[in-house]
């Protein structure tokens, strides 16, 4: 028996809404970040999913 695990997508891809917990789950999945880590993102720029992809990329080039 194979199993799949599906991420369902957000609704809205170009927003982060971290109220969800599967959003959150789905972006700290595609980011590659933990959840602390997300949230502080949003934190820093706002729920814009472009914003929050360059604060991830900014911070690890620190």
């Amino acid at each position: 028996m194979t199993v799949k695990l599906v991420t369902l997508r957000p609704a809205d891809l170009a927003r982060v809404d971290i109220s969800l917990p599967a959003d959150l789950n789905y972006w700290t999945r595609v980011l590659g970040v933990s959840e602390l880590e997300l949230l502080s993102a949003v934190e820093a720029v706002g729920d814009s999913s472009w914003n929050v992809r360059v604060e991830v990329r900014r911070r690890r080039t620190q």
